[in-house]
């Protein structure tokens, strides 16, 4: 399955919220994830341009709450990965890293105001059901911007970011249905193992 097919059911769901391609805001298109899954496939949905000025650039803030983005080739555009580094190394796993992930830029298209982008990335989730990631975004155009960076506080319902006059796209983690790789981790791992210490002489 490609990530184009897994796009198009939440477009189509998207089309009750956002009526009115001028009024439409920058969103992420399945704002439901599991919390905890790793290689999640996400898509910034762009749907018009800066009044009558095409897109030209957008950059997306990566959340403190996710370790990685990894975007999709998109034709006609180059990406760009910026980093940061940390006041305090943190650990990652079993590694020390002292620089992040800052921005995903991708620039130097041009997208009609006509025409929708859909810009792809890979990201991990924390496991942390209930938490909200945000995904702060600049939509540069050939004359002006759009600055979707608004937020509500954990403690406001999240539907309330649509009240808001420019809301970040966002997603909200729940408890998958099952686990990721169908067993818990350290199920797969003790099996692993125990199929290590057969084949010792």
């Amino acid at each position: 399955m490609t990530i184009r097919s897994r796009v198009a059911p939440a477009l189509a769901g998207l089309a009750a919220l956002l009526p009115f391609a001028a009024d439409a805001h920058v969103v992420i298109t399945n704002m439901n994830q599991s919390a905890g899954w790793e290689g999640a496939v996400l898509t910034l949905l762009v749907p018009h341009g800066c009044g009558a000025s095409p897109t030209t650039e957008i950059r997306m803030q990566v959340p403190e709450n996710v370790n990685m983005i990894l975007p999709e080739p998109k034709p006609g555009w180059t990406i760009t990965l910026t980093k940061r580094k940390l006041a305090t190394p943190k650990k990652v796993g079993n590694r020390e890293i002292s620089e992040v992930q800052d921005e995903v830029i991708w620039s130097g298209g041009s997208l009609p105001v006509d025409q929708a982008g859909l810009f792809n990335f890979v990201t991990n989730f924390p496991n942390k059901p209930g938490e909200r990631v945000y995904f702060k975004t600049i939509q540069k155009c050939a004359a002006g911007e759009e600055r979707w960076v608004d937020t509500v506080t954990a403690e406001q319902e999240i539907w309330r970011i649509w009240l808001t006059k420019t809301p970040s796209p966002f997603v909200v983690l729940s408890t998958p249905a099952q686990p990721q790789l169908m067993a818990p981790f350290e199920v797969i791992a003790a099996e692993r193992k125990k199929m290590m210490e057969a084949k010792k002489p």
